[in-house]
């Protein structure tokens, strides 16, 4: 006698020792997940500890650490909470807090700082204006700088590799991690009528002038909390079809003579590293211990289609694929240089690691080979 298998939405009905059973192995399997996290969690704080004391060993001691920190980013009072916790995990003590201004924007704050007896690091958290602002103070110094990225782009964490979303484990990083020596660069500007607009202003990331100076100009402070760094796409739209720029690029290198090229392009730029959000580079050769900057100059023509073959050029660099015939509507030139001038007949929006700086029609940029110590993952 066969049986007929039961007809589709037939009840199943469970009786209470199955109930129980299948309760119980729910139960279980919420009690060893909850085990296991805490086990993980454990386990992360006995390397934390174990860097530290490696740390303490190596350097005799581990002092205080000294935030330098923009209070307006989103998650600020989150962000203090956890410094304040960790510290007292790791036995550090209370640290030493200083908040930037707008006139102030961390400078002279990672200058004192660093110059406190004990400090052992100099965390900057905020976005790579804040992160600039710190490092520059800290040029030299044998103080390392620690970073916690609050901004929209945080393009300098991204190129050293550090966490991007855990506030918590960027701050274990920047409170342990090892050591790194990096490049500075180094930018002079003149306006028009000669006079200086900046004087040595460190970047650590890229500093231009042209499309990408503009881009930073008009993005919307109420779109990058909401979008985060695509709203500075949303503001690219904007100047695509703005006119191009004659410039004279001048390169020198200390093994030879300068070799000058006059050319019209839609922006310039020095790039210390060139990682981009969403894993796009910009400057593939870019290294941020080569002792160069890349200078990449953008140049399209036959308007959205010349702009259309530089995104994919920058596309096709995400999968280490190199494209730029010299036939393109558009296409990225990159050369290679430890010192750059670029002059232009008139003065141009000029940016620094994506901060807005003013005007200027003469831009002389330079390496400071490994000046900047900063705390990286193990």
């Amino acid at each position: 006698m066969t049986r007929k298998a039961p007809a589709t939405g037939t009840i199943v009905k469970v009786d209470w020792p199955g109930f129980i059973a299948v309760t119980g192995g729910l139960v279980g399997l919420a009690g060893g997940t909850a085990a296991a996290a805490a086990f993980f969690k454990l386990r992360r704080m006995q390397r934390t500890l174990a860097r530290v004391a490696r740390l303490k060993r190596d350097s005799g001691h581990l002092d205080r650490v000294a935030v330098v920190a923009n209070p307006t980013k989103h998650g600020y009072v989150d962000f203090k909470l956890a410094a304040y916790a960790l510290c007292q995990q790791l036995g550090l003590g209370e640290p030493i807090w200083f908040e930037t201004t707008r006139r102030s924007p961390g400078t002279r704050q990672a200058r004192e700082a660093a110059a406190l007896d004990g400090v052992s690091t100099v965390i900057a958290a905020g976005g790579d204006g804040t992160v600039r602002a710190v490092a520059q103070g800290l040029v030299g110094s044998l103080v390392p700088l620690g970073i916690v990225p609050l901004g929209t782009a945080n393009l300098l964490a991204r190129n050293l590799g550090l966490p991007l979303v855990s506030v918590r484990d960027a701050l274990e990083v920047a409170m342990t991690g090892r050591r790194r020596q990096i490049d500075v660069g180094r930018l002079t500007a003149f306006d028009a009528a000669g006079a200086m607009v900046l004087d040595s202003e460190a970047f650590l990331v890229i500093s231009g002038l042209g499309f990408d100076a503009a881009l930073v100009s008009s993005a919307d402070t109420a779109l990058k909390r909401r979008l985060g760094w695509p709203a500075y796409f949303i503001s690219g739209f904007n100047h695509l079809a703005d006119k191009p720029i004659k410039v004279a690029v001048t390169l020198d290198a200390t093994d030879r003579d300068p070799v000058k090229r006059l050319v019209d392009v839609r922006s310039v730029m020095f790039g210390n590293c060139g990682l981009l959000p969403a894993g796009l580079n910009l400057a593939p050769d870019a290294d941020l211990t080569d002792g160069l900057l890349d200078l990449v100059t953008a140049e399209t023509r036959h308007g959205l289609i010349g702009w259309a073959a530089v995104a994919a050029q920058v596309f096709l660099h995400s999968f280490r694929i190199r494209w730029s015939p010299a036939w393109a509507s558009g296409r990225l030139v990159y050369r290679q240089s430890d010192a750059l001038q670029v002059e232009c007949a008139t003065d141009q929006l000029v940016q620094i690691d994506g901060e807005l700086v003013g005007r200027a029609a003469t831009l002389k940029a330079w390496v400071e080979h490994l000046a900047l110590s900063v705390r990286v993952a193990a």
